[in-house]
C-alpha cells in the first residue's frame, strides 16, 4: 500500500465509521435504565437475630417496587382499523326540441315538415373505497423501574439490541405500570402499561474491518500511484 494512502485512512475511517454506527433516533425522553439508590452502611448489632441492614421480607415476594428493579413486559400489542364507504351517483337527462322550418322571402322551402330533435344524456358513477390496516407487535422486553411515582405506580424503561451480521435491531419501550398488574413471574403484559411508548427500528453499520478493506481497494482503484 501507498504512502499516501497509509496517510489518509486514518482520517477517512473514523468519520465514515462515526456515520455507519449511529443508533436511530428516539422519541423516549426519560432515561432507559437507572441504578438502585445506594443504602446507607449501618453498623451491625451481632447480639441480635435482626439486622437493621438486611431485609427478611417473609411476607414480600420478589415484584419489582423499587428503583433499579427490573420486570418483564410482554409485547401483545394488535391495532386494526377498517374503513369502508361507497358512493353510487346516477343522472339521466332527456329534451325534445322542435326546430321551425325557416322561411325564404315569405315561403318555404320544399321540405317537409319541421325538423325534431331529441338529445339524451346519462351519467352512472360508482365509488367504492375499501381499506383495512392490520398492526401486530410480539415478543418481550425486559425493563427497569427509573422513578416510583407518589401513588406507587412504577415508572418503567428498558432497551433491547439485537444485532446479526450488520444489522442492528434497537427496541425501546416507557411506560407507566401499576405494580398490582405485576404477576408472580415478574411479567406484565405491555397493553397494562400506560403511556407506553414501544419503538422497534434498526440501524445499519460496517464493522471497521469491512470499511477498511473497502477503503484500500477504493484508494488502489483511484491512485495513480
Amino acid at each position: 500500500m501507498s504512502k499516501p494512502l497509509t496517510r489518509l485512512l486514518p482520517i477517512l475511517a473514523p468519520a465514515v465509521l462515526a456515520a455507519c454506527a449511529s443508533a436511530p433516533s428516539t422519541n423516549i425522553q426519560q432515561p432507559l435504565t437507572a441504578r438502585p439508590q445506594p443504602v446507607a452502611p449501618v453498623a451491625e448489632n451481632n447480639g441480635a437475630i435482626f439486622q437493621a441492614n438486611r431485609g427478611l421480607a417473609l411476607f414480600e415476594d420478589r415484584r419489582a417496587r423499587n428503583i433499579g428493579d427490573t420486570l418483564t413486559v410482554k409485547l401483545v400489542e394488535k391495532t386494526e382499523a377498517k374503513r369502508k364507504s361507497e358512493t353510487k351517483e346516477d343522472r339521466s337527462a332527456k329534451a325534445d326540441l322542435n326546430v321551425p322550418v325557416p322561411t325564404v322571402l315569405g315561403k318555404k322551402p320544399p321540405i317537409i315538415g319541421a325538423t325534431t330533435w331529441a338529445p339524451e344524456s346519462s351519467s352512472n358513477q360508482n365509488f367504492k373505497d375499501d381499506e383495512t390496516n392490520t398492526n401486530s407487535v410480539t415478543g418481550a422486553i425486559t425493563v427497569t423501574v427509573v422513578d416510583v411515582l407518589a401513588n406507587g405506580n412504577l415508572l418503567v424503561s428498558g432497551e433491547k439490541q439485537v444485532a446479526v451480521n450488520n444489522d442492528t435491531e434497537y427496541v425501546r419501550l416507557a411506560g407507566v405500570v401499576n405494580p398490582r398488574d405485576i404477576s408472580r413471574e415478574g411479567t406484565v403484559n405491555s397493553t397494562q402499561v400506560a403511556d407506553a411508548k414501544i419503538e422497534s427500528k434498526n440501524s445499519q453499520s460496517i464493522d471497521s474491518a469491512q470499511l477498511v478493506s473497502m477503503l484500500a481497494r477504493f484508494f488502489l482503484t483511484v491512485l495513480p500511484f
